[in-house]
């Protein structure tokens, strides 16, 4: 059980990284954006990081126990 547990975290933590992915892609084709929206799409792309790794360390554990 604790492998199937930890083989779902690893398949969040890859969404969380190809989210992460789709941001930096929708990013780069933006010109002009505001201080603002720059802020917090900055900061939209540095939780879904945090996420992967914090779903992708949970899956090791899961994987140990």
């Amino acid at each position: 059980m604790p492998e199937a547990s930890a083989s779902h975290l690893r398949t969040l933590a890859a969404d969380a990284e190809a989210l992460q992915q789709r941001l930096r892609d929708a990013l780069a084709g933006l010109d002009g954006m505001t201080p603002t929206i720059s802020f917090q799409l900055g900061q939209a792309f540095a939780s879904l990081g945090s996420a992967a790794r914090t779903l992708e360390a949970a899956a090791s554990e899961a994987a140990a126990v």
